[in-house]
């Protein structure tokens, strides 16, 4: 299922209050949250809200459409614009950016992957509060196990609850 921008939201704003709680609990591991994706379509990208960042840095957590398609033409274009000094062309480019953006930041519109997780890194790998970790009541015991280094949180269509 495929979520759209206030079902997103939800869930982002669930695992930054999560990571929260548990940066309280395990400061030693000083977590770092990410989106990603194993298998199929795999990526990750920095916990973030800012749809171009996503759409640069991990494409496939966003749904397929010709939309998305279109902005990721059109950014490329703009960018050529630029590198070639070709400043109308650019903000016209610009304007049909804006457009197709704003149909895919359209409340209702499903633009979200719900298979992608949101996970937190720790950046200072540390085993014994780490494990401590992932067999904490607030996190789903079904996705982390002891031995790996992922700590999930949830997918987000679970976290948009």
């Amino acid at each position: 299922m495929n979520l759209n921008r206030e079902q997103f939201l939800k869930a982002v704003e669930h695992g930054q209050a999560l990571l929260k709680e548990l940066k309280k609990d395990y400061p030693e591991l000083s977590l770092k949250p990410v989106f990603s994706r194993f298998g199929p379509h795999s990526g990750q990208c920095d916990l973030t809200t800012e749809f171009l960042k996503m759409l640069k840095e991990f494409p496939a957590m966003l749904v397929e459409s010709e939309d998305k398609t279109r902005l990721q033409q059109l950014r490329r274009k703009i960018k050529e614009a630029k590198t070639e000094n070709n400043k109308d062309n650019g903000i016209r480019l610009q304007r049909e950016e804006r457009e197709v953006l704003k149909k895919l930041l359209d409340p209702d519109f499903p633009t979200y992957c719900g298979d992608v997780m949101i996970e937190y890194r720790p950046e200072n790998l540390k085993y014994e509060p780490l494990r401590r970790l992932q067999q904490d009541s607030r996190l789903p015991s079904g996705l982390n196990t002891i031995g790996n280094i992922r700590v999930i949180a949830g997918s987000l269509l679970d976290l948009k609850d």
